[in-house]
């Protein structure tokens, strides 16, 4: 397995490492509960070095990147970011990922750590292909990844760098140096809360990360792993690749239309992306919640009326809503908010709701009591 710059940090913390796409991450550090509610009042520090960081530069950048992601990546003003997907020629995505307009002509695509290669290998095919004048560089290894998380996240971030980032709107960035470190700092995130991402010099990650932690001791900040992060990004419905989005899952069948621009022009997928919009997709992922306290897990089927329609893309009890939730893909007649169907859970059928997203609603202002 693959380490991080960080590893030798998570094992003198006895964080319990699994393998992870390939790379050896910490799943949980004291605690999956005690990290998910530290994130949901105070602060969580995560390690997402395993996402991979590569760099589109050069005078079609913005050309190349527009013709293969979905969305007009024209919108994607300096020091900002935008989520959009990679499809393939019949719409299925390839990936989902945040663009980061670093300059006029040099952009951040960070991508998920089981698709590093394929994505480098299909952008430099395309780049071939369309010949276009950009190079794809990786700066995976060089570059370490943290994500800050929490409504505490950015007056403990202050402490560290100058200028504050409290000005930073979602999903606007900036250079700073933080703990002596120079950093790139976007306010994006995977949970639903106040947070930012840092990307760090791999070879001075340890120094950032020892130093917010000490620091955010007397806030409750805490060391979180994978498995609160999933909780996490399940609240908020936030999709997980390779569950909820595959090569044979479209945008559309995802729900996810609002992160395909047709007017920019033609992009890689959009001819099946139109076809089923003009159609109508033969389905949809739903999220849900349970009626009944009960447990939905990835691959449970779900039946209306006896007979199967799809099955649990993503699903956990949520800590904070105390209640069974989950995306399931199923038929798109059965897709509607306020529909009921049932989830097979060990032989029980239990019924379920389709709801609006997101699951959980951060209160406004302050931190939020832990149950």
């Amino acid at each position: 397995m693959k380490h991080t710059p960080l590893y030798e940090a998570h094992l003198a913390r006895r964080a319990g490492i699994v393998e992870f796409a390939g790379w050896a991450m910490p799943m949980q550090y004291a605690g999956v509960l005690a990290e998910y509610h530290a994130v949901r009042a105070g602060a969580g520090l995560f390690d997402v070095s395993h996402m991979g960081r590569l760099h589109v530069e050069g005078p079609d950048a913005v050309p190349f990147l527009q013709r293969v992601t979905t969305g007009d990546v024209r919108r994607i003003a300096p020091m900002r970011s935008q989520y959009s997907m990679i499809c393939n020629a019949d719409g299925g995505v390839k990936d989902d990922v945040f663009l980061s307009n670093l300059d006029d002509d040099r952009f951040l695509v960070c991508v998920n750590a089981s698709n590093l290669e394929k994505i480098r290998g299909w952008l430099s095919r395309q780049q071939t292909e369309g010949r276009e004048q950009v190079r794809i560089v990786d700066h995976s290894e060089d570059v370490a990844q943290l994500a800050l998380q929490g409504p505490a996240s950015g007056a403990l971030l202050a402490r560290h760098m100058a200028p504050s980032p409290d000005g930073l709107k979602v999903r606007q960035g900036m250079r700073a140096a933080v703990c002596g470190e120079d950093c790139l700092i976007t306010r994006t995130g995977y949970t639903g809360e106040l947070g930012y991402e840092l990307y760090v010099p791999a070879a001075g990650v340890r120094r950032v990360w020892d130093h917010l932690l000490k620091s955010g001791e007397k806030v409750g900040l805490a060391p979180a792993g994978l498995a609160a992060r999933d909780l996490l990004r399940l609240d908020m419905g936030y999709f997980l690749y390779g569950q909820d989005l595959t090569e044979t899952v479209t945008p559309i069948e995802a729900n996810a239309a609002w992160t395909v621009s047709f007017t920019k022009g033609a992009f890689v997928g959009d001819a099946a992306l139109k076809r089923q919009v003009e159609r109508g997709p033969s389905v949809r992922l739903a999220a849900f919640e349970l009626m009944n306290k009960a447990v939905p897990r990835h691959g449970m089927n779900v039946f209306a009326s006896d007979r199967e329609i799809g099955a649990v893309t993503s699903g956990n009890l949520s800590p904070i809503l105390q209640k069974g939730i989950g995306l399931a893909c199923v038929e798109a007649a059965c897709a509607a908010p306020g529909t009921v169907f049932e989830i097979d859970i060990r032989g029980r059928r239990a019924p379920a709701r389709v709801v609006e997203l997101p699951f959980y609603r951060r209160p406004r202002g302050g931190a939020r009591r832990v149950p």
